[in-house]
């Protein structure tokens, strides 16, 4: 990893991280569901969210319980060598909607 992305890194957990977890958090589990959803599946398309049950809010729950909600929020962010990044339409969705109710 370069300076560059760790400087980058930095500032994406400082800027971003706390906004997306009040954000997820007050987000109802069918809502959270589908968000938390489309992140992985846009970071994962070879292997997409794969529905483990009949049940599919209660398996992410699940599953965001034992890897936590960091997990998600990286898989919302590209780091380049460089240092710029790119942020998941999702996550700039939540936080332009901050923005507007601040």
């Amino acid at each position: 990893m370069t300076a560059q992305q760790d400087l980058s890194q930095a500032f994406i957990y400082g800027y971003y991280f706390n906004k997306f977890m009040i954000y997820i958090k007050s987000m109802e589990w069918d809502e959270r569901y589908e968000f938390l959803r489309a992140i992985y599946d846009d970071k994962h398309p070879e292997t997409p969210w794969e529905e483990r049950s009949d049940q599919p809010v209660q398996d992410m729950i699940e599953y965001a319980a034992r890897k936590e909600y960091v997990h998600f929020f990286w898989m919302g962010f590209t780091v380049n060598e460089d240092g710029t990044y790119i942020v998941h339409e999702k996550i700039r969705y939540l936080m332009h909607k901050i923005k507007v109710n601040a």
